[in-house]
């Protein structure tokens, strides 16, 4: 059902989002994905990726905007993507300007469709292609959606109790607001045996990217079952990047700062890596254009 596709855009392409608000995001969530496209468009990250985006998918984006009256780079300004720990569980937060109205009633065409209700929310039941399919408004601005049943309604009891929450100070120790983050309890979390080594010796992890004062930046922290793997962890970290700038002709020349640290107490890993915004889009121009050059002789 052609419905799934707006869906399932917020799982594919997490860079749609509005300022994250923690009190939206439930107690239980082991990981959670979001991106400001708000602080994206006003980034020049944001104005490169989103020109690239518009110069390759133009079209199909103004098409979309015609079945579903919503333009992906315009009119969504917020998702935040989290789940249980469980594979394929997750719950996507869709901040937008929305046809509400129309939007429902292309759901309500899809196979199997059923309407339920749930903590005075209605909800939005089908199936597309054998796989169960939920989703509900929890305000005209805000779309809920989800495969699993349970986590859409947890969703929506947290979002109706709406109690306040602070913001983790991390996300925005460079100054600004993040454009993307990240956190996940790697202990809590089913990691598949031959994930990276790194995933395994950290127990939480938080990333963030942001621009300030002319440069971008990359930033995490880990916590540690105890200091030895804080230190393994740093001297990892070390050398893949000092192993990137030998080997990787692009990185030659420019002002890459790079500050790992551990800690003891507690055990944690402490990490940032920064470009001047301009060495930055270059670099992802060149990322880019050898990317496009391997598709072609593909």
């Amino acid at each position: 059902m052609k419905t799934t596709a707006l869906f399932l855009l917020a799982f594919a392409a997490p860079l749609f989002a509005g300022e994250m608000v923690p009190s939206q995001i439930p107690a239980s969530a082991k990981w959670l994905l979001h991106a400001d496209l708000d602080a994206m468009r006003g980034s020049e990250t944001g104005k490169k990726i989103f020109a690239r985006i518009e110069d390759e998918h133009g079209a199909k984006l103004r098409a979309f905007k015609r079945m579903f009256s919503i333009h992906p780079l315009t009119d969504l300004h917020g998702v935040t993507l989290y789940g249980d720990g469980k594979p394929e569980h997750a719950v996507a937060l869709i901040d937008g300007t929305f046809n509400r109205e129309h939007m429902e009633d292309l759901v309500k065409a899809a196979d199997d469709y059923k309407e339920t209700s749930h903590a005075g929310f209605t909800v939005h039941n089908w199936n597309d292609k054998g796989k169960d399919q939920h989703a509900a408004f929890a305000s005209d601005h805000l779309l809920v959606f989800s495969h699993q049943e349970d986590l859409l309604n947890t969703a929506l009891d947290v979002l109706k109790a709406n109690v306040p929450a602070s913001a983790d100070p991390f996300f925005t120790a460079e100054g600004g607001k993040p454009l993307l983050a990240a956190s996940a309890k790697i202990s809590e979390i089913d990691i598949p045996a031959d994930a990276a080594r790194l995933l395994h010796m950290a127990k939480t992890l938080r990333l963030a990217a942001n621009e300030n004062a002319g440069r971008f930046f990359l930033r995490a922290n880990a916590d540690t079952a105890d200091a030895r793997d804080a230190e393994r962890l740093r001297r990892m970290l070390d050398g893949v990047v000092a192993f990137a700038q030998a080997g990787d002709a692009k990185l030659d020349g420019l002002d890459l700062r790079a500050d790992f640290s551990s800690a003891a107490t507690p055990p944690s890993l402490s990490a940032a890596l920064s470009l001047p915004v301009a060495e930055w889009i270059t670099l992802m121009d060149k990322a880019a254009a050898e990317d496009a050059k391997k598709k072609k002789k593909d």
